[in-house]
């Protein structure tokens, strides 16, 4: 997490590895998921890793919903990196791949199978100023499709020093997709407070359909 270049900048972002020999932890919560990651950088641009998921798939229009969990092992890769004189910017490949299964209710049976997921991932910071954005491409058995778009963007209220806290104002958009009659769900936007010190970056926020929590440790 803390890059050579943003240690200087006394800043750093939700990047989905750390430096080269480092242990990254991740861990998030809203409303309708829960998700834990960990994974090992071996090299500066590689980290293999392990991935569990949950959440609560929408069924039709009448508010009833499918759990599904998935666990499996992850791989990400940053395909890019751009140092530039006050900024940096980088590209980022994500992959997870293992069982995925499915809790049975509304009609429909309980099951299990294979998934396979990928995410493209881009973002820019200053010490003041982040801008960043996603797509996830999630398949598996029985029509299994789970398709999210995320574009955030923010300012942090001060600059500080690689040893202090600094605060951030991020606001998420995200748009969700699912294989049910290939059924959306309305752009979500959402508010929150980044906080980031040395290993540790905390996310708090909440939107219409509650609060949700973010952690990232680097070790």
């Amino acid at each position: 997490m803390a890059t050579a270049l943003l240690t200087a900048c006394g800043a750093v972002l939700a990047l989905p590895m750390g430096h080269e020999d480092s242990w990254m932890l991740m861990l998030d919560s809203t409303p309708q998921s829960r998700g834990l990651g960990l994974n090992h950088a071996v090299t500066g641009t590689w980290a293999p890793g392990a991935t569990l998921r949950r959440w609560k798939e929408p069924i039709g229009h009448g508010g009833a919903r499918l759990l599904r969990e998935t666990a499996g092992v992850s791989l990400t890769h940053r395909l890019h990196r751009w140092n530039l004189p006050h900024a940096q910017a980088n590209l980022w490949l994500v992959g997870d791949a293992g069982q995925v299964r499915r809790q049975g209710g509304h009609g429909y049976a309980a099951g299990r199978g294979d998934y396979g997921a990928m995410a493209f991932m881009a973002d820019y910071e200053t010490t003041r100023v982040y801008v960043g954005g996603g797509l996830k491409a999630l398949r598996g058995g029985e029509g299994l499709r789970h398709d999210v778009v995320r574009v955030r963007s923010g300012f942090s209220f001060w600059e500080a020093e690689y040893e202090g806290t600094q605060p951030w104002f991020i606001v998420e958009a995200e748009r969700t997709r699912y294989g049910n009659a290939a059924m959306r769900e309305g752009t979500r936007f959402t508010p929150m407070l980044r906080f980031i010190n040395r290993r540790f970056f905390v996310e708090i926020g909440a939107n219409r359909d509650g609060g949700m929590f973010n952690l990232m440790f680097n070790h």
